[in-house]
């Protein structure tokens, strides 16, 4: 039975690791566009709150 050795078992540690931290990375992205967007209307949204909020503060 073949047996790894220390460098090997490392360089397969650190594969998994970074594997995984690039996937995490990737899952956990969103397009310059998309943010964008999401922002204009959250930015519209709370206009349109202000707007509805006034004529009761009166």
């Amino acid at each position: 039975m073949d047996v790894l050795t220390y460098s090997d078992l490392m360089t397969g540690l650190l594969s998994v690791l970074g594997s995984g931290i690039l996937f995490l990375s990737v899952a956990n992205w969103t397009p310059k566009p998309l943010r964008e967007e999401i922002a204009r209307r959250v930015e519209h949204s709370i206009t349109l709150l202000d707007t509805f909020e006034e004529p009761r503060n009166r």
